[in-house]
This record gives C-alpha cells, sequence and structure tokens, in this order.
C-alpha cells in the first residue's frame, strides 16, 4: 500500500502537480513510519548461486600453469611422505643415517608445538591459493544462498563429496579464503603424520576426524568439513562414472544432530576424472578400507602419475544448509530420517548442477552412484 502511495506521488510531481521533491520527501516519510527503507521491499531476489572462486584458463599463462603443478604435486607427495613417515625414520635409525633421522624429529617438534599462524603462514597459504586452480581446466566454487558469508552466522558441518585419490576438491577449500574460519578434519592418522601436520597447520585450519576431536570441535561450536565417503570413495574412484559412498555413514548425521548443527553437502564435479584408478573387486577392496587399508591403484599424468590429468574442470558446489534439530541422543529412527534427507539434497545439486559443469551433452546422461 505504501508502495502504491509513492509511486502516485512521483506520478504527480513529475507531471507538476506537486512540487519538486514532494515524492522524495513522501518516500522519507513512508521510510520512518515503517522504521525500514523501502528499497528493502522491492529489493530483486537474492541470486541463487554466489561465485567466490573462479579460474579461466585462457587467461592462465604457462608460469602459472607450472606454478600450479607444482602446488598439487608437493600437497600429493607431502601426503604420501608423511604417511611413510615412521618407517623412514625406523629405516633412518638402522642405517644410522643419523642426520635424516634429527631432520624427521626436528619436523614433528615444529608440527606439534603450539604456535599460531604468523606473515609466513600467510604467505604460504596466498601462494598456494593464488597457483593451485590455474593447474585445471577451469576451477569454480559457489555457494548456494546468494550470500557469502551469511548475515546471521549458523554453525555449519561441511561435508564434501566424492573423496576422489587425492581429495584435490577439498585441498581447494582448504585454502579458498571463504572457509579460512572452517575446520578442516583429516584421517587420524594422516593428521598425527609429522610432514602433513606441519604443512596443513602453515596453510590452513586443520584438525583431527577421530570421533572425540570432531566431538570437541563442534561442542565448542566451530563450523568443520569432513569428507564422510572416506577411503571407501576413494577406492571406488572412477573417469567414466561418478560415485558416492553414503548409505552406511550416520556418524557424522548424528554429531550434528546432538549439537544442532546445520549441514551443508557439498560436490566436486570433476574430482574422479583427475587420476584413472582400477576398477573391480569391490567387495574385497571395500572390506580393506573397513581396515584402514586403502585399496586404490591409481595414476595421472604418464611422465608422473602423481600428477592429475589435464584439460579437466573442476565445478564445486556447496549446497544450501539443511537445518537440523538439537537432539542431545537421537535414535537410530531420527538419524535415519535426516541422513536420508541429506542423501536427497547431495543427489539434487548432482542432479541440478551436472549439466553446469559436464556441459548439457555429457551432463544429461550423468548419473551419480550411491553406495
Amino acid at each position: 500500500m505504501y508502495l502504491q502511495y509513492l509511486l502516485i506521488f512521483l506520478r504527480a510531481e513529475r507531471s507538476g502537480a506537486l512540487g519538486p521533491g514532494a515524492g522524495a520527501a513522501l518516500y522519507f516519510v513512508l521510510c520512518q513510519d515503517e522504521n525500514k527503507c523501502l528499497n528493502k521491499m522491492v529489493a530483486p531476489t537474492a541470486k541463487k548461486t554466489v561465485m567466490v572462486l573462479e579460474s579461466n584458463p585462457a587467461t592462465t599463462t604457462k608460469i602459472q600453469s607450472f606454478l600450479g603443478a607444482l602446488t598439487v604435486s608437493s600437497f600429493i607427495v607431502i601426503w604420501l611422505s608423511s604417511a611413510a613417515s615412521p618407517l623412514i625414520l625406523f629405516i633412518s635409525l638402522r642405517g644410522e643415517h643419523y642426520k635424516t633421522a634429527a631432520f624427521i624429529l626436528l619436523i614433528t617438534i615444529i608440527a606439534y608445538l603450539p604456535w599460531k599462524r604468523g606473515p609466513i603462514s600467510r604467505c604460504v597459504q596466498s601462494f598456494i591459493d593464488q597457483n593451485h586452480p590455474k593447474y585445471y581446466d577451469g576451477v569454480s566454487i559457489v555457494f548456494e544462498g546468494g550470500e557469502v558469508p551469511p548475515s546471521e552466522h549458523r554453525q555449519t558441518f561441511f561435508a564434501v563429496h566424492p573423496h576422489g585419490a587425492f581429495c584435490i576438491g577439498w585441498a581447494l577449500l582448504f585454502t579458498c579464503p571463504t572457509m579460512h574460519g572452517v575446520r578442516f578434519c583429516f584421517a587420524p592418522t594422516l593428521f598425527a603424520s609429522p610432514f602433513f601436520r606441519l604443512f596443513s597447520r602453515a596453510v590452513g585450519k586443520p584438525g583431527s576426524a577421530a570421533r572425540p576431536s570432531m566431538n570437541s570441535y563442534l561442542k565448542n561450536g566451530e563450523d568443520c568439513a569432513l569428507p564422510p565417503g572416506g577411503f571407501e570413495e576413494a577406492t571406488l574412484t572412477s573417469t567414466s562414472q561418478d560415485r558416492v559412498f553414503i548409505k552406511k555413514r550416520y556418524g557424522f548425521v548424528r554429531l550434528c544432530l546432538k549439537y544442532g548443527v546445520a549441514i551443508r553437502p557439498v560436490y566436486v564435479f570433476g574430482e574422479g576424472k583427475l587420476f584413472s584408478n582400477v576398477q573391480g573387486f569391490w567387495r574385497n577392496r571395500l572390506a580393506l578400507n573397513r581396515f584402514g587399508i586403502p585399496t586404490i591403484v591409481v595414476w595421472g599424468r604418464w611422465f608422473f602419475p602423481l600428477l592429475p590429468k589435464k584439460g579437466v574442470k573442476i565445478h564445486i558446489v556447496v549446497g544450501k544448509p539443511i537445518i537440523l534439530p538439537k537432539i542431545e541422543n537421537p535414535t537410530k529412527e531420527e538419524v535415519a530420517t535426516w541422513h536420508n534427507k541429506y542423501i536427497g539434497e547431495l543427489k539434487r545439486i548432482y542432479d541440478e548442477y551436472k549439466e553446469v559443469a559436464y556441459g548439457s551433452d555429457k551432463g544429461k546422461v550423468a548419473k551419480v552412484e550411491v553406495w
């Protein structure tokens, strides 16, 4: 009604029936009367998604591409060497290579000291954030909801799929400025290893995915991120078929219900196309995964198998929040109900954005298998 009055007065002012400025004066009066500005009432609907990162391959130089390759290969090498660090230390001591053993012990001490991130850490993080996306055939990260960060913050759990061979999409999110306040939770054995612990502390806000640690983070009101599919989802990686392993992953939903934390499903389109992986023997391989044994046999570039394949576009969609109630001791039925809602929302994201990520032809026929 107020808007109609304002339009009538503006037309009358334009025709000369009212003195100049009368319409503006009425606008001011109406705003004061309603205790809010009228333009908020007629503001256009917020965008469905907000782009927080976009890398255009057409403007990427060869030097930037090289630095991107250096960044991603360093990430993967540190990941793998960290897993082997206890063995390296044992061999060094056994072979009397004391300098190597001393270096590993020094890195271990630094990795576990309670230091805070400073200028050096921020420079490393900025270098990775600027150069890592340049390696791929385009990287984009979008958030549903139209406002990043939201005006009213709600504690959030980011569940990222698929895991892929080396969590490349996860790594891109880890250093993304929009996600700097989120604690990214890694496998306990990986986070405990000195090389990776030091590296991850230097470039972001890492944590352990162990249940006691997750409980502590959420209890303290922190935002967290986790790839719930774990080793099983990595095992299922395929360049020709998108897959997620989520049907038996109830733990993160139970935790979010316990603390009343919203869940945002995240899907990384293109993750599975970065590395080839041996297919088949699923039952045996998934059985080994339950004991914490990875069973991927992957390769990327022919001259350096640990480097992701070129020509892959990565499109990351952070879905809108699923608002969960706070239930301190949720029943199995309550956990299952919200778990099913989560799977439904994850499938919606895939179906809604697959053509944007893969193109109309490939996107129309693309499907995600839910294991």
